[in-house]
């Protein structure tokens, strides 16, 4: 089963967002920030990594970057899911896609999968 690490300080996105992944047959863990999200990666990898980008403590930027400087982690797929502004030259390499808040559910599954192959 896929495993996706969903990270966001908000609540409600938390449960939007995870009970429309494991509808659809995602093994989803969660975190509110970006050091819950470290530790919980450290205990299990995941197949895929989507962050807000705004978040107390350790931002989604953060996150990014502790992520991609662990070569044992560097290669895990990030989706950002933010409401912030994010310019085409922002994050190179830190994530593979982005979509702004509110993202539709069609085009959130859509690019979930398409991260996953799945």
């Amino acid at each position: 089963m896929t495993r996706v690490l969903l990270v966001d300080d908000e609540p409600e996105v938390l449960e939007a967002w995870s009970f429309g992944l494991e509808y659809v047959g995602y093994d989803v863990e969660r975190a509110r920030d970006g050091r819950q999200a470290l530790a919980a990666i450290q205990r299990q990898s995941p197949d895929l990594l989507i962050t807000d980008l705004m978040m107390p403590g350790m931002n989604g930027e953060d996150l990014c970057r502790a992520l991609r400087d662990q070569p044992r982690w560097a290669n895990i797929p990030v989706l950002l899911h933010t409401s912030a502004y994010v310019g085409a030259n922002d994050g190179i390499g830190l994530w593979d896609a982005v979509l702004r808040k509110p993202a539709r559910m069609e085009d959130f599954l859509a690019t979930v999968a398409q991260l996953t192959r799945g």
